[in-house]
């Protein structure tokens, strides 16, 4: 008894935490959303301080670990790392505490980095950076039981058919999908690395399910949707989101991927599923959702996930930091992004773009690789509906940008490389491309949005 209530409870709780919304104070938003705003209206400063301790914490924990080893195996496998990601922990942090705390305000390149567009826009009260202090504690604490109680064996194996006929993955990935929907794409690439090392995937269906199946919070989406003036039709947007990712996770599953085989982490034995003749697949999804609540304690997944807070306290946000402000620094002070893009501008002047408008859309489509947020105040400006709809969905079919899930994606046992990660958002943008002028011209024949 106690297992099928582990099972049903704690999955339901699950889904009701990342997936319901709530109406609190008037505003109805999942519940990750409410928390997230509870501490930045309620308890910014206290909040904001406790990230400035994380950070000195990482800065000298970070300098100590170079020269001393401590008996502590967890210890070491957090503050011992390769000598670039020690470089950039130490960049990260100490840009975060500049920012958080206004060093050397008045000199001419701290004021580029201090800059509200640049590391500003990462740290602070409305950095990205607080956002992702809570979104991660808050959604990977929580995120046990989406994985841990049997919903994913449940669901894998009930809709697993469908979903390995159309990507050629487990069912489990959609798990993984509704985390990146109802919370953040990095919340779902973190889920995907986790159930690859628990042998869930091999790394080929890692890769596909990391760099196909984590859409962008559906929060985040809204956000940008306001910032464009598409908050009236968030639904088409969004789902024009869904549609064409979908579309290039059906291409991607049928590429080639020599470097990603069919290989499980570390010998894992593989989660297969074989439904047994005489019980129906709805009975064989239940009887192994029960199975995996029976062998995992509340307790010892909830104490796996504080340790991976720790991790990506110390081993992505500071990278994030570092990676995301370099790369904003370089789009707002220097010609870089005008210069690499210049090649799109004529083909947004085929594709029936005026010369003015294609040339707000060419840089604002390379942008995105360092930071989803880039194209949107890029193209925020133009007179173009169909060219700010259109370069709003393109930034998140792109999925990966180098301030967050490239980064990620990169720290990630999958084996990507920052190569790679080049790879997968020129791979999404050259093929995002066409489809999204196919779906902004139907829209505009149809008097959705406008030329």
């Amino acid at each position: 008894m106690i297992n099928k209530f582990k099972f049903i409870f704690l999955s339901l709780l699950g889904f009701v935490f990342f997936l319901v919304p709530f109406t609190i104070g008037g505003e109805s938003r999942i519940m990750i959303s409410h928390i997230i705003y509870l501490v930045t209206d309620n308890i910014l400063d206290l909040f904001i301080t406790f990230t400035a301790l994380s950070a000195w914490i990482v800065l000298i924990a970070t300098v100590v670990f170079i020269f001393y080893t401590s008996g502590s195996r967890f210890l070491n496998d957090i503050f011992k790392t390769t000598p670039i990601n020690v470089a950039l922990r130490l960049i990260g942090s100490f840009l975060y505490l500049m920012v958080v705390y206004n060093w050397f305000e008045g000199n001419a390149l701290a004021d580029m980095i201090l800059d509200p567009d640049t590391g500003g826009l990462m740290a602070g009260g409305d950095g990205l950076l607080t956002t992702l202090y809570i979104t991660f504690f808050v959604g990977i604490l929580a995120l046990p039981l989406l994985t841990h109680f049997g919903i994913v064996e449940f669901v894998g194996i009930l809709l697993g058919p469908v979903v390995e006929k159309l990507f050629r993955v487990p069912g489990y990935s959609l798990i993984d999908a509704i985390a990146s929907f109802v919370g953040d794409g990095t919340i779902g690439i973190v889920v995907t690395d986790k159930q690859y090392q628990r042998g869930y995937y091999n790394k080929r269906e890692a890769y596909i399910i990391a760099t196909s199946f984590s859409i962008v919070g559906i929060a985040f989406a809204a956000a940008v949707a306001d910032l464009l003036g598409f908050s009236a039709i968030f639904p088409i947007f969004y789902g024009s989101i869904v549609v064409v990712t979908l579309i290039l996770a059906f291409i991607t599953a049928r590429l080639p991927l020599k470097k990603f085989e069919p290989e499980y982490y570390k010998g894992k034995e593989p989660k297969s599923v074989e439904v047994p003749e005489d019980k129906t697949i709805m009975e064989h999804s239940y009887e192994a959702a029960i199975e995996q609540a029976e062998q995992t304690s509340i307790k010892g997944a909830f104490l796996e996930a504080l340790k991976n807070i720790v991790d990506i306290y110390v081993g992505f946000l500071p990278i994030i930091m570092a990676v995301g402000t370099i790369s904003l620094v370089i789009a707002e002070y220097t010609p870089f992004f005008d210069f690499i893009s210049a090649p799109l501008v004529p083909v947004y002047d085929l594709l029936g773009y005026s010369r003015e408008v294609a040339a707000q859309m060419a840089p604002a489509s390379l942008a995105g690789f360092a930071d989803m947020y880039l194209p949107a105040l890029f193209i925020s400006g133009a007179e173009s509906e169909a060219a700010r709809f259109f370069i709003g969905v393109l930034a998140f079919t792109q999925l990966v940008f180098m301030s967050e899930t490239g980064m990620i994606l990169v720290k990630t046992k999958i084996g990507l490389n920052f190569w790679d990660v080049v790879k997968v958002f020129l791979f999404r943008t050259v093929l995002s491309i066409p489809v999204l002028l196919i779906l902004t011209n139907i829209l505009g024949w149809m008097g959705v949005i406008s030329f």
